[in-house]
């Protein structure tokens, strides 16, 4: 969280226009006034941070303003659909942003900064979504965006003066913090440094075949294991199953209510021209021609952001012409061919380059078209909190039910019937038509197993506030095999456990040698494991070898001359660690080039956050619960 304050206040090529971030949440998106019903006054606080506080109204649009992002990066069509977990995580994320931001600032307040008019007038006036088309302020246009988002000129002041003060405090912050070298070296050492092992590797499978079993050997060794000879156990229930899946599969939804969901969602099914750019910024004009010269020589866009890290390269997929930020770019960008790189074109925030990847032509979707996919979205919302409030009824039901028959359809509950065994298998060896995912699908076959013939059926609480009930009708028990129908099976086991025996008596055996002294390299001097000796092998914690994990485990663990053994599957390894040795200097240079910057950063958000957490026991800021269940409730983040 206080990685991404200071990368949103302090890093970010947009942060350093300052508030714009904090404006174009109003401008470009907006949110509506969804706390009418809470009381029109801002002195409803959510939390009190002494004396500054944070109104239901900041936090909703906080949350509403992350969860089109949120949406975005989870693959989905719109907000609305982002699952409720998730909705509750973005709203304590969006909480606790706030709440810092308010601390940095009483923390200022109280030490005296202030944010001089001339700054604060020049950042509102570097805002572009207030420029004419000239990109001049347009006090007109900054007029009309303030009164469409019910916003006052003081308002507006008063949140690019607090933003300039939180860069002000926060800006900085660790910068001159360095890792100890001794830290870094201790770090490599232990990651790089590399062991040197002697191992053989003893396969049961490649012993050669024990001499052919007699018949009382046989019967000794069926009589020993016939739990490996019995036939499967399968169990006929009937299953209803009472779940979110369940009630939206089942669920009807008016044509009324999908049409206004239609129309309040037509930008999605009234799309426009659609382009998907890669944009580099750069704010030398000498530097943007080399960059131009560079890319169209054939060079990838990775290759580009790996060259020229002091640009803003920025990814926009499938983007309208209205989306994009920058006046200059959005008709260039939209007037030029796919697959050419344009550029350096001056605009405002820069020089700019871009390819266009791929361009989509408009494309409407008619009604009849997307209501079954409507009808889904809208079931899905809905689903959860019908499952709650459905439960109690539910229960009723199988309560009141002896043989799971003439279950309500209205309930949304699927039934289901059939013979299974215990891994949810019928005995054509396909998967059982349980309802639901894997984890409730296992919960269920648990049940059925666990369950005694005829038990009167009960609810069982399932995975994701689901339930289900269970009646097992009969028992196909699983029986040993008579021993002459299963003899091939018998000696197939028996040999393949005499052959692990003997893989263990050979490895057990070399071990012990190896042990005695000179390790496993002279244990099999003169025996035939001498060609399955891999001699040297070098391996560390960031260049691991071909052998199980396990192996090379037990050898990080060990003293230099201890020899080990360990049993994989079918496979015994005999190893000796034969020695230690400094990682390749190549290797050392590569990883600390990547560990000390992250360390560094690691070091210097440490200080950030120990700052914020000081002022936070300084300030101690006070929840209200109730207002802050509803807010959360009325972004869709509440329990059902």
């Amino acid at each position: 969280m206080i990685s991404t304050l200071r990368h949103v206040l302090v890093d970010s090529w947009i942060g350093r226009v300052l508030a714009f971030l904090i404006f174009a949440a109003f401008i470009a998106w907006g949110v509506g006034d969804i706390f009418t019903s809470i009381g029109a006054s801002n002195a409803d606080a959510v939390v009190r941070i002494g004396t500054h506080r944070i109104t239901a109204q900041a936090l909703s649009e906080s949350i509403n303003q992350t969860l089109p992002r949120a949406a975005q990066q989870m693959g989905l069509n719109d907000p609305s659909q982002v699952p409720q977990a998730e909705r509750v995580e973005i709203a304590h994320e969006a909480l606790q942003h706030l709440v810092t931001q308010e601390e940095v600032l009483l923390f200022a307040e109280r030490n005296g900064m202030v944010a001089p008019d001339g700054l604060v007038r020049d950042s509102i006036f570097a805002i572009p979504a207030f420029h004419d088309k000239n990109g001049q302020f347009d006090r007109a246009k900054f007029n009309q965006l303030l009164a469409q988002r019910r916003l006052t000129e003081a308002r507006v002041l008063d949140m690019a003066r607090s933003d300039i003060v939180a860069q002000g405090v926060m800006a900085g912050l660790g910068d001159t913090m360095k890792v100890p070298p001794s830290i870094t070296r201790r770090l490599i050492d232990f990651n790089a440094r590399e062991r040197v092992l002697d191992v053989v590797r003893i396969n049961a499978g490649a012993m050669p075949a024990p001499t052919a079993p007699t018949d009382a050997q046989l019967h000794r060794y069926y009589d020993n294991h016939q739990e490996t000879f019995r036939t499967t156990e399968y169990r006929h229930a009937k299953i209803v199953v009472l779940s979110a899946d369940t009630v939206e599969h089942a669920l009807e939804v008016p044509d009324e209510q999908l049409r206004r969901y239609y129309d309040f969602q037509s930008g999605r099914f009234h799309v426009p021209e659609t382009r998907s750019l890669q944009v580099l910024t750069f704010q030398d004009e000498a530097k943007a021609n080399e960059a131009a010269a560079f890319w169209k020589s054939g060079q990838s866009w990775d290759a580009m952001q790996a060259k020229y890290t002091d640009a803003a390269a920025v990814s926009l997929p499938e983007t309208r012409q209205s989306d994009v930020p920058n006046p200059e770019l959005a008709k260039a960008a939209f007037s030029a061919q796919s697959g050419t790189i344009e550029g350096p074109l001056k605009t405002e925030t820069g020089w700019v380059l871009f390819r266009v990847l791929d361009i989509k032509a408009p494309h409407d979707t008619p009604f009849e078209a997307a209501r079954e996919e409507l009808r889904r979205e809208v079931a899905h919302q809905q689903a959860p909190a019908l499952v709650a409030a459905r439960m109690a009824r539910f229960q009723d039901v199988i309560a009141g039910s002896s043989d799971l028959e003439h279950i309500p359809a209205d309930l949304g509950a699927a039934p289901a019937a059939g013979t299974l065994d215990a891994q949810g298998m019928t005995h054509d060896g396909v998967p059982a038509p349980i309802p639901g995912d894997p984890v409730l699908r296992q919960a269920i076959i648990a049940r059925v197993f666990s369950q005694s013939v005829k038990d009167k059926p009960s609810v069982v609480k399932g995975p994701k506030d689901g339930a289900f009930a269970v009646l097992v009708d009969t028992i196909e028990p699983g029986k040993v095999q008579p021993f002459d129908v299963v003899k091939a099976r018998v000696a197939d086991a028996w040999t393949a456990e005499q052959k692990r025996h003997a893989a263990d008596v050979q490895a057990t055996g070399l071990l012990t040698k190896a042990k005695s002294g000179g390790g496993v390299a002279k244990a099999v001097v003169g025996t035939p494991d001498a060609v399955r000796l891999q001699s040297g092998m070098t391996f560390s914690r960031v260049r691991p070898a071909a052998l199980p994990d396990g192996v090379a485990t037990q050898a990080f663990g060990a003293k230099i001359g201890e020899s080990f053994m360990l049993n994989v599957g079918d496979d015994y390894y005999v190893a000796t660690l034969t020695g230690e040795r400094a990682a390749d200097e190549k290797v050392v240079s590569d990883l600390r080039q990547r560990m000390e910057p992250q360390l560094t950063a690691t070091m210097r958000d440490d200080v950030a956050a120990t700052f914020v957490r000081g002022l936070e026991q300084r300030a101690k800021p006070v929840p209200n619960m109730a207002l802050l269940q509803q807010v959360i409730d009325s972004t869709g983040g509440g329990a059902p």
